[in-house]
């Protein structure tokens, strides 16, 4: 081990010998009798086991030099349960179903009814006790606090999230075809068809796709269907009463538009069978030219791998299209991704050390380490205070998948472990991002139990319809026919209980 990479670990490390007026005791003292009179010992306090689930969207974490400066640090043996995001949510439910929770999950949906009749069931620990004493969890804004509270009362821990949405393509492509960067509906119509059509990477194959798309369809389209003014889950009518986006006249134009672009081959012809890692990889492979579902963090990852298939390669974020009424964004949220939750048979002391553990995360010193490592081992820092990455240890070790919880920061997303460019191009997309977000008129609504009941259903058959108008397999027409179905399955009663809750609130 060079002098530097010890030197630094030695530097991490000994933040554990200050951890007892930080963070609580790390051992007993214990007093002994002898002829030279009493003395003090201190024995130190076992490690407790904490396990944490959470969704993986790239490499999976290692247990090299962060795991463990972790596990010292907060007197922990840690064990990460990082599952791919594109099973995380049939884990989750299952987990809870089991009875079977980790330490720490990550509860990624929300607003959830299901989340209400879970915490209601007695399946997750009541925290408000719990996160008084916290240096960095209480600081969370209060306003997050009160979308989440049930009664109430605390069950979760907002995982903070700034806007961070990006559409994402390939300035290349368009520079070889003559193409300017799309800003409306139909610029971006005209570029995911050549894209398509008329050989973009200048291979003298057909082997390009325009506009990428998987088979939950989901936040893939949000872009398209805030353009076409949809609303962001609901949409606030010219009568002042709220209408399911799903069931919106401009959800139907959306989807004609969509169904359009897939005939004239601008969107993937093989979507219907494709999984949301599978559109990442053929993005990474050079395949696709353009990404509605793209996200501020994951652009230095797909910048990386292209360059490896295609060093010309030159990826960009663009802002989201522009529609015929000037309607543009992204869905706006909470301002948190989901929230941390304990299992309610959770031990007192192990419950103490996992928020112990969150907490830290948040801290400073947590979030660095999840953003660049360890210096000497992972990065070197320069002159100027920027950092430059030492080979491809970071993201082989999976170390920002390693740490899951983050700090309120409004820019937060941006990965400082990046080169120059890719961090300036990140800060430039984060720029005004807030002022695209679709703020829905009924964010903190909760359905009923027996509204709840129906939701999954109501979300199938609006999905079913979605893929078959768009390839084609159903006329345009039949949407009118789904608007009915909706409705009474269940969308006539959900509708009539989110406007008594909208004019409640408005009053």
């Amino acid at each position: 081990m060079s002098k530097k990479r010890f030197k630094t670990m030695a530097g991490i490390l000994a933040v554990v010998l200050l951890a007892g007026s930080v963070m609580g005791c790390t051992g007993k003292k214990e007093e002994t009798a002898s002829k030279e009179g009493t003395t003090t010992t201190t024995t130190p306090e076992k490690k407790q086991k904490i396990s944490m689930m959470y969704p993986l969207y790239n490499n999976p974490p290692k247990k090299t030099e962060v795991w463990k400066a972790m596990e010292e640090k907060l007197n922990i043996e840690y064990e990460p349960m990082a599952i791919p995001s594109a099973q995380y949510n049939d884990k989750l439910l299952a987990s809870i179903a089991a009875n079977d929770l980790a330490d720490i999950t990550h509860y990624t949906g929300f607003p959830d009814p299901k989340f209400t009749m879970y915490a209601k069931q007695g399946a997750f620990l009541q925290l408000d006790e719990l996160i008084k004493d916290t240096k960095y969890i209480k600081d969370i804004p209060q306003e997050m606090w009160d979308y989440i509270k049930i009664n109430g009362k605390i069950y979760g821990i907002p995982r903070p999230g700034y806007p961070a949405r990006a559409v994402l393509v390939r300035k290349d492509w368009l520079d070889n075809l003559g193409l300017s960067i799309p800003k409306t509906l139909d610029e971006f119509y005209d570029v995911a068809v050549k894209f398509a059509k008329e050989d973009p990477d200048q291979n003298g194959k057909d082997d390009t796709v325009g506009m990428l798309l998987d088979q939950t369809i989901g936040w893939n389209l949000d872009p398209i269907y805030m353009a076409f003014d949809t609303g962001n889950g609901w949409r606030k009518m010219e009568d002042n009463t709220l209408m399911n986006a799903v069931i919106t006249p401009q959800r139907k134009e959306a989807l004609t538009w969509l169904n359009k672009l897939y005939k004239a081959g601008g969107i993937d012809q093989n979507f219907t069978i494709m999984k949301g890692n599978q559109t990442w990889e053929k993005l990474e492979s050079g395949k696709a030219g353009l990404f509605f579902a793209g996200h501020t963090n994951d652009y230095n990852r797909f910048v990386a791998s292209l360059k490896k298939v295609d060093p010309k390669a030159e990826l960009i974020m663009i802002r989201p299209p522009v529609g015929p009424t000037g309607a543009t964004g992204y869905p706006g949220g909470t301002g948190f991704f989901g929230q941390f939750v304990l299992p309610s048979q959770i031990d007192k002391d192990k419950a103490k050390k996992a928020i112990e553990l969150l907490d830290w995360e948040m801290s400073p010193e947590g979030n660095d380490l999840k953003k660049m490592g360890i210096e000497g081992v992972h990065h070197t820092k320069n002159a100027d205070g920027t950092i430059t990455m030492i080979g491809d240890k970071y993201s082989e070790e999976g170390i920002t998948n390693l740490i899951w919880q983050i700090p309120n920061e409004p820019m937060g997303e941006i990965s400082l472990n990046s080169p120059a460019e890719i961090v300036e191009a990140q800060r430039q997309n984060m720029t005004g991002l807030k002022e695209l977000d679709v703020v829905s008129p009924a964010v903190t609504y909760i359905p009923s139990d027996a509204v709840s009941e129906k939701l999954g259903e109501l979300d199938k058959i609006q999905r079913e319809i979605a893929v078959k108008l768009i390839i084609g397999t159903e006329p345009i027409e039949a949407f009118d026919k789904f608007v009915e179905e909706w409705k009474a399955k269940g969308g006539a009663e959900l509708t009539k209980e989110v406007n008594e809750w909208y004019k409640n609130q408005n009053k």
